[in-house]
């Protein structure tokens, strides 16, 4: 009798919420037997548990989409063990056993097996379900299964490929599958998926956390573009556009508020990581890692770079080298919108929930923070005097020194990098440290996007591109582009991700799918102007958003005076984990890592 290899369920111990409590039961560690999954109820269980293996969370109940933002030039980390480092901002090395590396290899994998399990074993209780119930819960296991995949082949490229639930003698002699040939069948996994949603007639406004015929189709031309097969990708972003089943958010803020997620106007948020809100645990730290521990005592140890900060337009329309509402000198003012709502600037004030105490009234619970790196006075709002006050001094923050005008970075960089912190998802009416806000994970601005540039790369630039990257950046208040040639449409929409999806997770894909990770991660860490009385110059820019600090590297602060060196061809893909490399003998590793 064959021994099925089932990788452990991490995350069994809590369930994924959602509005109709269908994802709040307990899901099940592995199979029980041979017999197991003969029923709807069965199958709907397992299904529970599969769910439960696709969310991915690193330390500390950090999203991990959140945590890989800092492997980019989008952000950078504060510090910590060299093997927790993607080749981050402080200058660690990017190791065949980074801990990254080898969670998204395992949890990844988990879900794949998860999602095997659950296809394999309906198959025991397929003629004790109508065909459209069966169909569908086996729609949801492929769409997650396909998921993982997706993930895996971003990150590794090749790799092991399994559709059953592999012997534990399988997967110690496995041998990685090409790209192409996990695409080819994943574009027929989904277009199976898709058409059993059609047949169950299944709502895209059922839950954020279950995936369904839209998520489905995105998944879809998300594959594409990885492959740079454009035509897929167009045509599967405009068959959800034509199905209008999904629209934006009027406010881009109430994305990332629990309140604003629950209503889900205009159903953008397509799929999410969620949090059950009647258990205490797992929470979502995204708030507590992205602000200053000065602010709430959190652990403020990933920050927005200065390369993301200055992707974000003034109000004219026009990238800040060339924005005559732009100034140096006040650069948070007369900016893109979401650059506030997304990042806090020194000058802005920042409201957290940090505290629990349940005899205060609900505002002193709600403290307001002027966000200032250039004074070690922290001016925290007093709710019964109406005035701000002077609450403390640290070291930690940049400050005058006695012997003049001499401005430096902490040593840890701890308050706020390299002077911005994290804006998005820190909803004010969730404590900081138990937040339930979900981690979105597919939302209609990235299909809007995506059938842009599929469209721009197809060279088949027309009014169509215009109007899905118009009612991207309407939503914003920016200007309407205009429609230009490819490269220049190309430079919009690469800035537009950029700026959109800001600590979301996406950057990653995106620079490796456009070949320009190199690029975009070799060069001097730099920040915000070092003595504001001397505002840093402009940067300049190439046609793929990069900014060339050169002329100004001097003005700026210098995060611990760190240099991003990610021009070697290895940094392409990550490693393999060693330690699978070490089990299977027939597991290469990928170019450069040996």
């Amino acid at each position: 009798m064959k021994k099925y290899f089932i990788i452990p369920t991490l995350l069994a111990a809590f369930a994924i919420s959602s509005c109709n409590k269908f994802l709040d039961r307990k899901p099940l560690d592995a199979s029980s037997s041979s017999t197991f999954l003969s029923n709807q109820a069965e199958m709907e269980q397992g299904l529970v548990g599969t769910y439960a293996s696709a969310m991915w969370v690193i330390a500390n109940n950090t999203p991990m989409h959140f945590a890989i933002e800092s492997s980019t030039d989008m952000a950078i980390k504060r510090g910590g063990n060299a093997e927790d480092l993607i080749a981050m901002g402080d200058g660690g090395p990017f190791l065949v056993n980074n801990a990254i590396c080898i969670s998204a290899w395992n949890q990844a994998y988990k879900l794949v097996q998860r999602a095997n399990q659950q296809i394999v074993g309906m198959e025991n209780g397929k003629a004790n379900v109508t065909p459209v119930v069966f169909n569908r819960i086996k729609a949801e296991a492929l769409v997650l299964r396909a998921w993982g995949y997706f993930h895996l082949m971003t990150w590794f490229g090749d790799v092991p490929y399994y559709r059953a639930m592999p012997t534990v003698e399988e997967i110690l002699k496995a041998q990685r599958t090409p790209v192409a040939t996990i695409v080819a069948d994943m574009y027929k996994d989904l277009d199976e998926a898709i058409a059993a949603f059609e047949a169950a007639g299944t709502s895209p406004v059922q839950t954020i956390g279950r995936v369904n015929k839209g998520v489905a189709l995105g998944l879809k031309a998300k594959i594409a573009l990885l492959v740079k097969d454009f035509r897929t990708a167009a045509n599967s972003a405009k068959t959800i556009i034509d199905g209008g089943q999904y629209g934006l958010n009027p406010r881009y803020t109430d994305l990332f508020m629990l309140n604003g997620q629950t209503a889900n106007a205009a159903r953008e948020i397509m799929f999410a990581q969620t949090y059950p809100t009647d258990v205490n645990e797992p929470q979502n730290w995204m708030a507590v890692i992205g602000v200053p521990r000065q602010v709430t005592n959190s652990q403020s140890s990933l920050f927005p770079s200065q390369n993301l900060v200055d992707q974000f337009e003034g109000k004219d329309g026009q990238r800040i080298d060339v924005s005559a509402v732009y100034d140096p000198a006040n650069p948070r003012l007369n900016r893109d919108n979401r650059l506030k709502w997304s990042i806090y600037m020194p000058g802005d004030t920042m409201v957290h929930f940090a505290s629990k105490t349940p005899a205060l009234p609900y505002n002193n619970l709600r403290e307001r923070t002027i966000f200032n790196i250039y004074s070690n006075v922290r001016r925290k709002f007093n709710w019964n005097t109406n005035n701000y006050d002077n609450v403390n001094t640290n070291n930690d923050w940049i400050g005058a020194q006695a012997a003049g005008i001499q401005w430096q970075v902490s040593a840890t960089g701890n308050i706020g990098g390299v002077g911005y912190v994290w804006n998005k998802y820190n909803d004010s009416t969730q404590y900081t440290f138990e937040s339930r806000v979900g981690f979105i994970l597919m939302r209609y601005a990235d299909i809007l996007l995506t059938y842009a540039e599929a469209k721009t790369e197809l060279n088949e630039v027309d009014a169509t591109v215009l109007t899905a990257i118009n009612q991207v950046r309407a939503r914003a208040g920016q200007p309407a582009a205009v429609l230009g040639s490819q490269a220049a449409m190309r430079t919009l929409i690469r800035r537009e991700r950029a700026v959109e999806f800001a600590g979301e997770g996406l950057r990653l894909f995106d620079l490796r799918r456009w070949d320009i990770y190199a690029k975009a991660n070799s060069g001097p860490v730099v920040g915000i102007t070092l003595n504001p009385a001397t505002p840093a110059a402009r940067p300049s820019f190439d046609a793929d958003n990069i900014p060339d600090y050169s002329a100004s590297i001097n003005q700026r602060i210098r995060f611990r005076n760190q240099i991003r060196n990610n021009s070697n061809p290895k940094y392409k893909l990550w490693p393999i984990p060693q330690s699978e490399i070490d089990n299977n003998p027939n597991l290469t590793q990928n170019p450069g890592w040996n």
